[in-house]
């Protein structure tokens, strides 16, 4: 059984306005996880504005990590928007295939997600995240 992925501070960066556009990022996640586990008539109904708002959100806030790195001169700046790059090819790819996809797809697309952008926080955003704290102290 997929479970559902809340937030925890243990994924927090230190950096408030990127942690509270992470936030929002899982929590427009766990809409599609909720879309796919609701009724059938939901999933039908809302699939595509959840897909939507998540795709535009994530452009969105990748936009703005990208600036705040650069804003900081992190040197690896271009190699983490390819990162970004890459993941949203993969979304629209999914999503795609989601237009005549069945919920055990759309919960397949969440776990791809919601893995992804934990293990991005984890392990890239920390990175530059780091790098960001040293230079503002």
């Amino acid at each position: 059984m997929i479970k559902k992925i809340e937030w925890s501070d243990s994924y927090a960066l230190g950096i408030p306005e990127i942690d509270a556009q992470h936030k929002k990022l899982l929590a427009i996640a766990n809409e599609l996880y909720n879309t796919a586990t609701g009724t059938e008539q939901s999933f039908r109904l809302d699939m595509a504005k959840v897909l939507r708002r998540l795709t535009d959100y994530t452009v969105y806030h990748f936009s703005a990590e990208e600036a705040f790195m650069r804003s900081y001169g992190y040197e690896e700046s271009d190699g983490h928007k390819a990162l970004h790059d890459g993941f949203i090819a993969e979304i629209n790819s999914q999503i795609q295939k989601l237009g005549t996809g069945s919920r055990e797809d759309a919960l397949r697309f969440y776990v791809y997600i919601a893995n992804w952008v934990l293990s991005h926080i984890a392990k890239s955003d920390k990175m530059w995240a780091d790098f960001v704290k040293k230079q503002q102290s």
